[in-house]
């Protein structure tokens, strides 16, 4: 029924009047009507065969077709007409609706009622229109699907689909492929014999990947097995889809070998190896990880490369890693995979079958690299390393994600002193609800002092050395117990981090701030700018900025008047987060500052790539300054400084407790100076930073 307006109408009865006040009321109701109206059983059969009908109106009656007939007319034609049953006053009382229906009705009306008629009319035209624009779908469903059959059937790529990890459907080209003659002989063939065994845990975490993923996957390299035994290599993607309604995976395969030409696999080579060193490439390393990463992954860093290619230059640095390769190299099995992943960083990957034990080849790494006289450009030298190790599983994380991980372990190793080896322990996660006992007076400490307000603020000065005209002040919390003595919140605040409560001491902090800047303006006093620590459950905590904006339109304080310091390891965690956060507090014209920063080797980076207001320099850093004799760390800091300057960020000197300290920040033009040697923190807001100004 192309036009739902016009009704194609027969209309079985033999009273005119009635059938003219059908469709007197149907008209009414801005139908049109296309009316064939007839008594006789054979006429109405003529009519069903060969008329396009949308309803059948058969009046109740001892001389006209019954329903069961006028069902099966219909029936017979193969065609879908909804058959509508007229009851008079007569037939009322003899037939009852369910009755109508059980004999074939589709429904049925009261000739005395108009509204009755008009509301089965459309609600069997609309059923109607319903059922036919679901044949069509279905119709072009099956074209379609017939469509993609004969595709299948005649493209040149091999197809497969994979159910269960059997073949549930394979074109010719991929029997052809295989050297199979018919789809039979696959039907009870696992996917993961297709490939040697040595390849098959390959193929099954691509399989994995691919799967949990929900995407498909790049091509990857394996080995395929013909039905003859022999081999070839083989490009296999794959990626999850449905068939005859179940979840399966298709699977395209092609003949690596009469892909490759001289040219590619030449570029292939240089992609997948250093020219340098002649280990693996950081892509071809990445890609391998991906694909299987059931085992450890060693990051190891050489402690003075920057200084020997600064020394010696990039033809050295060449040699120097070219030497370290070979050594490396000597210590490996097979199985394993090497790369020149990074400027001074090597990685290793040795999977869970292969018989290197990465903790005791990372601890003889560092032993040989260590004993090692190296012969560069005519020199001798000797240098260390740091190594990380991530013990890693087939699981969810990704190539990247376990990197880190070792990478993170690596620069723990470095902390320490360098040289030497560190391996990696995730965090302990918490059962929801569930505190460890050696947290629990800890946490309840946290909670009684929320509910009875034993909190209190001490602020500490940041002084300019250049000017007076802004005071600012770094903002600690306290935490007393039940005697009223303050509690290191150093301690405290690790276990709330743990179990998410630092997010609510974070908001006591900034509303007992932010009153009492409330309470200086009142009095007529400019008030200062305070420095507030966000910790990392406020930084992942989606609604904070919608709080802190909150609190800031009800204290109807300028924005610039609250600098958020984040550490700086927080915010390489959290760095999405971190960003999303600094631009939404440009917003509010409030300040971010990355507090203990500037104690990694790649601070400069999160520098550039957040530009905060202000960075406060890590405390080590400044204490190795006043230490130092030698010049790389000033060189070091002399860059940060240079690149904070032409990003416009403050540099303050946090935790400045001596002459030494302070003058050897001096010198790079730190002018913002906070630190017990300056003033120690106090509860009150009186400093007089006029002292020291100019």
């Amino acid at each position: 029924m192309s036009d739902p307006s016009v009704i194609n109408l027969l209309i079985v009865d033999r009273s005119i009047p009635d059938i003219e006040h059908i469709a007197k009321t149907l008209r009414n109701d801005g139908y049109q009507l296309d009316l064939i109206q007839t008594e006789q059983a054979d006429e109405a059969r003529n009519a069903i065969d060969y008329n396009i009908l949308d309803l059948i109106l058969l009046r109740l009656a001892d001389d006209l077709p019954t329903i069961a007939e006028v069902r099966l007319m219909v029936a017979e034609a193969g065609q879908d007409i909804p058959i509508i049953v007229v009851v008079d006053d007569d037939y009322r009382q003899r037939h009852k609706p369910a009755g109508l229906l059980e004999q074939g009705a589709d429904d049925y009306f009261y000739l005395d009622d108009a509204d009755h008629l008009v509301a089965v009319v459309r609600k069997e035209l609309r059923h109607l229109q319903a059922r036919k624009r679901g044949q069509s779908f279905e119709t072009r469903f099956k074209e379609s699907e017939n469509r993609a059959q004969a595709l299948l059937e005649n493209i040149q790529e091999a197809i497969a689909y994979i159910h269960e990890g059997v073949h549930a459907y394979a074109n010719p080209a991929y029997l052809h492929l295989f050297g199979y003659e018919r789809k039979e002989e696959l039907a009870n063939i696992q996917l993961v014999h297709m490939v040697p065994p040595t390849y098959r845990d390959a193929l099954k975490s691509v399989l994995r990947r691919s799967i949990r993923s929900g995407k498909a996957v790049e091509p990857v390299e394996l080995v395929g097995v013909r039905s003859n035994g022999s081999t070839f290599p083989i490009l296999l993607e794959c990626a999850p889809t449905r068939m005859n309604d179940e979840p399966c995976t298709q699977i395209i395969v092609r003949d690596a070998a009469q892909e490759k030409g001289a040219y590619n696999q030449q570029l292939e080579d240089l992609l997948k190896f250093d020219d340098t060193t002649g280990l693996y490439s950081r892509r071809f390393f990445l890609e391998t990880l991906e694909i299987d990463h059931d085992g450890s992954v060693l990051y190891i860093l050489f402690t003075d490369y920057a200084a020997i290619r600064y020394a010696m230059g990039f033809e050295a640095v060449e040699q120097f890693v070219l030497e370290a390769a070979g050594l490396v190299k000597g210590m490996l099995s097979l199985e394993d995979v090497a790369a020149h992943f990074a400027s001074g960083v090597f990685t290793l990957y040795v999977p869970v079958n292969s018989a290197t034990d990465p903790v005791a080849v990372a601890n003889r790494i560092r032993e040989v690299i260590a004993a090692h006289t190296f012969r560069v450009g005519g020199k001798l030298f000797t240098t260390t390393c740091c190594i990380g190790i991530c013990k890693a599983t087939d699981g969810h994380e990704s190539a990247i994600q376990i990197l880190s991980h070792a990478d993170r372990a690596c620069e723990m190793a470095r902390q320490k002193g360098g040289n030497q080896v560190e391996v990696y322990t995730p965090p302990r996660k918490e059962r929801k609800g569930a505190i460890d006992p050696q947290d629990e007076a800890v946490i309840r400490l946290i909670r009684t002092a929320l509910t009875t307000g034993r909190l209190s603020l001490n602020y500490q000065p940041i002084v300019s050395f250049e000017t007076a005209e802004e005071a600012r002040y770094k903002v600690y919390l306290q935490i007393l117990d039940e005697t009223g003595k303050p509690q290191a919140l150093d301690k405290l605040g690790a276990v709330a981090v743990r179990y998410g409560a630092m997010g609510a001491l974070d908001k006591w902090t900034l509303i007992r701030g932010l009153s009492v800047l409330m309470e200086m303006r009142q009095t007529g006093v400019s008030p200062p700018i305070l420095f507030v620590r966000l910790s990392r459950n406020s930084l992942t905590d989606r609604d904070f900025f919608d709080w802190l904006n909150k609190r800031l339109q009800d204290s109807q304080l300028p924005g610039h008047n609250l600098v958020l310091e984040i550490k700086e390891d927080n915010a390489e965690e959290c760095f999405e987060e971190t960003r999303h956060l600094r631009g939404r507090l440009r917003e509010l014209g409030c300040g971010m500052a990355l507090s203990h920063f500037g104690g990694k080797a790649h601070s400069d980076r999160l520098l550039k790539e957040l530009v905060p207001d202000y960075i406060k320099l890590d405390g080590s850093l400044i204490e190795r300054l006043a230490k130092a004799k030698d010049e790389h760390s000033r060189r070091s800091m002399a860059t940060l400084a240079h690149q904070a300057q032409e990003l416009k960020t403050r540099v303050v000197a946090a935790g400045v407790s001596t002459a030494p300290q302070m003058a050897s920040i001096w010198q790079f033009g730190v002018t913002l100076v906070q630190g017990n040697m300056v003033a120690e923190a106090g509860p009150k807001l009186d400093f007089d930073f006029k002292q020291y100004a100019s």
